[in-house]
């Protein structure tokens, strides 16, 4: 059973909530990006600002919420599958390999 439901990721505001978020080349339509947050909404903030090639400008932003189920482990194993099977040109590492979220 899955920590996230079923269907495709929202384009709406990120919530404040735990989850893992793409960001989606508008040219292209290639996932360039996916990440893994107990704050989705923050950390895309944190991305927008920082010197990544990525901005509302030139990539779509989608996110899911994690269910109540959800740690910040059952959310890096979900990363980490979702980056094997996109193999996104952004993201640096395997994934999973991020900083342990406190929820």
């Amino acid at each position: 059973m899955s920590i996230f439901r079923r269907g495709r990721p929202s384009r709406q505001d990120p919530p404040n909530a735990p989850g893992i978020y793409r960001f989606i080349c508008k040219l292209t339509g290639r996932v360039d990006y996916i990440g893994e947050a107990s704050d989705i909404a923050r950390r895309i903030v944190t991305h927008l600002r920082s010197t990544k090639p990525v901005s509302i400008e030139t990539h779509h932003i989608e996110w899911q919420a994690a269910d109540g189920r959800s740690t910040s482990r059952t959310r890096r194993e979900h990363e980490r599958v979702k980056i094997n099977k996109h193999k996104p040109r952004l993201n640096k590492r395997g994934g999973g390999g991020g900083r342990r979220a406190n929820r």
